[in-house]
């Protein structure tokens, strides 16, 4: 087994997980849009394109142009680690929509070990001399090492989910206001904060239905491009959130919430 056609071969398996991850955010751009404003990138809008394009283009690279396309492959995959690592510090738990937002598991250590992989193949990539037919063996050892490390990854995510989020204004704070919304006027305004990609967040839909009436204001703040600076005010960094206001205008509760429940346990 030639090192070339090993090389090759890894350009190619890569080339094929990034023409798979552009094609899916494409398909999505508005839920991919919603979820890059979740993670507080600016422009959203406009990354929901140059995002994918540019996955396409290296997926390109990879196949005509192996070495040179393994380098721009590294610096991305550096650059998306080091945000997604950031984001688990800030204690994100919001979907990275790395895949066109298709997943609703938020960013964890599984995106941390996948990046860590395709960078293995990436590195293989920029020993490749060019496009040529690489032998069985190489195409064996290659998928070989990619069912592997698709198993190592999967096993992460099966560890369970990452700790609660930091997220949510602090308890006794004036809440942010929230266009034309006046708290006096309810004895509780509750306020559900939900995302497209989130698990839960359907059954938090109807849990806050059932507690709506005369002392309890329910606003349901639904995750778009216009909702996101309200999702930034009130520090909420994953759904499915709630948030207690009173009458006064403070925040009386805070927390992850889905079920009647969790809504009425935060209510008080």
């Amino acid at each position: 087994m030639s090192g070339p056609g090993i090389a090759y071969s890894a350009a190619l398996v890569l080339a094929v997980v990034f023409a798979g991850a552009g094609v899916a955010k494409l398909r999505r751009r508005a839920t991919t849009a919603r979820t890059f404003a979740a993670l507080g990138l600016t422009s959203p809008g406009v990354l929901a394109v140059g995002v994918p394009s540019a996955e396409l283009a290296l997926a390109v690279g990879l196949v005509v142009a192996p070495a040179w396309a393994g380098i721009a492959s590294l610096a991305v995959l550096a650059g998306f680690t080091t945000f997604l690592v950031q984001a688990m510090r800030r204690g994100d738990a919001l979907a990275c929509g790395c895949f066109g937002a298709t997943r609703p598991t938020p960013v964890g250590g599984t995106e941390i070990v996948r990046n860590a992989a395709l960078a293995v193949a990436a590195t293989a990539a920029t020993l490749a001399p060019g496009p040529l037919v690489p032998g069985l063996g190489d195409v064996v050892t290659v998928l070989s090492a990619s069912a592997a490390a698709w198993a190592v990854v999967s096993a992460v995510g099966r560890r369970g989910p990452p700790p609660p989020s930091r997220s949510g204004p602090p308890v006794g704070s004036v809440a942010p206001l929230l266009g034309a919304l006046r708290y006096q006027d309810h004895r509780r305004t509750v306020l559900a904060f939900v995302a497209p990609t989130c698990a839960g967040c359907a059954e938090l839909r109807r849990s806050v239905a059932h507690h709506d009436g005369p002392d309890v204001r329910v606003e349901v703040v639904e995750l778009d491009d216009a909702s996101a600076t309200d999702f930034a005010a009130f520090e909420v960094r994953a759904t499915p959130f709630v948030v207690v206001v009173d009458d006064h205008g403070r925040v009386q509760a805070r927390g992850p919430a889905r079920s009647e429940s969790d809504v009425a346990a935060l209510i008080g």
